[in-house]
């Protein structure tokens, strides 16, 4: 497995990746079909990452295929500049193999060097295996959101989770 930077080219395959994670699992914040973001405008947004200094997207890549993305947004303003989001997704079929902790260790290696501090994120409380995943890289849970999330009708509550 490899662990690398989006490239313009990887554009098609990250929709693809996009589209299976909305479609396999509900812990992403996408439902099936949702997702309208073309091709050219993917490139667009690997193409920023690509030029920005706090903005990073990672790929897993397994023979061939991306089978996971991370991507961190860090903050502009000068009194969060030292903070960033972070979203993770791994396809299902490589669940529990290393990928989420491989583009974890990477992506915080890349926000240490850049000066980012604090790395928040949410998930699902229900989401057992990313919240262990997350726990092992120091993150803390530091609130519930309560309801904050509508899947087919039923409430799901989310953590909301920092690593400083």
């Amino acid at each position: 497995m490899q662990i690398r930077e989006a490239v313009i080219s990887d554009a098609a395959a990250l929709l693809r990746l996009f589209n299976q994670l909305d479609a396999e699992t509900d812990f992403m914040l996408f439902e099936p079909g949702e997702r309208q973001t073309t091709e050219s405008e993917q490139q667009a947004i690997i193409a920023a990452f690509a030029q920005s200094e706090r903005r990073f997207m990672y790929v897993a890549e397994t023979a061939g295929d991306i089978i996971g993305f991370c991507v961190l947004v860090g903050n502009q303003q000068r009194r969060n500049a030292h903070t960033a989001s972070l979203v993770l997704g791994v396809v299902k079929s490589h669940w529990r193999h290393g990928a989420g902790a491989k583009l974890l260790e990477v992506v915080i290696g890349k926000a240490d060097t850049a000066g980012i501090e604090r790395i928040e994120l949410t998930v699902r409380t229900d989401n057992q295996a990313a919240l262990a995943l997350y726990q092992k890289f120091g993150f803390a849970i530091e609130g519930e959101r309560i309801g904050s999330l509508n899947i087919g009708g039923n409430r799901f509550n989310e953590f909301y989770m920092a690593r400083f």
